[in-house]
């Protein structure tokens, strides 16, 4: 059985039947404007020439590279050896998700899920990274109750709700910081609430 993954249908009629290789996303957009009919506005053609693109350079399918184009930077898409080692199909929007069938190939099985993730990998990331920072925030604003409380006991009650307010918060952050993990596979962190 030959691996297979799925690509929109209009990118396939241009890397599969038109060829394109070593292509700009002007080129595509151009292309498309001249052979599909359903395309009409340059602008709108643009967008999702690039949106696709970027799904399959994440995707591993496409390699993007700057190239210098009488002192203009340039960006050309190329195909890849995954490209050319993949049975590509053509679907639409209401057909099934991009996902590549490694099965019976020795390869780890790509999920649809995986998939998803590998797209919107750099916003989880951010995400991650913000919810770890509130997280270490309020770690040490716990610290500084505590401390405060030593300090001044005639506080300690007031000190109290505020500590337990960040110990909540912190729960909560540690839960989403955990899903985040799991979510792109990394290992789940070794923190502690407050």
């Amino acid at each position: 059985m030959s691996k297979k993954a799925n690509m929109n249908v209009f990118l396939h009629f241009l890397l599969v039947i038109k060829q394109m290789n070593d292509f700009t996303v002007t080129q595509a957009k151009e292309a498309l404007l001249r052979e599909k009919s359903e395309f009409t506005d340059a602008v709108e053609t643009r967008k999702f020439v690039y949106r696709q693109l970027t799904r399959n350079v994440a995707n591993g399918l496409l390699r993007r590279t700057n190239k210098l184009n009488k002192g203009a930077k340039e960006v050309i898409y190329s195909t890849t050896e995954l490209f050319s080692s993949l049975e590509i199909v053509p679907t639409s929007r209401r057909g099934k998700v991009k996902q590549i069938d490694t099965a019976n190939i020795g390869a780890p099985d790509i999920s649809t899920e995986t998939v998803k993730v590998i797209e919107y990998q750099e916003e989880l990331k951010k995400d991650l990274l913000t919810y770890e920072i509130d997280l270490s925030t309020l770690l040490e604003e716990a610290k500084e109750y505590q401390r405060l409380s030593a300090r001044y006991p005639k506080l300690q009650e007031q000190l109290q709700l505020h500590h337990t307010q960040a110990k909540e918060k912190s729960i909560k952050l540690l839960g989403k910081i955990n899903a985040l993990q799991t979510l792109l596979g990394n290992k789940i962190t070794e923190k502690q609430p407050c």
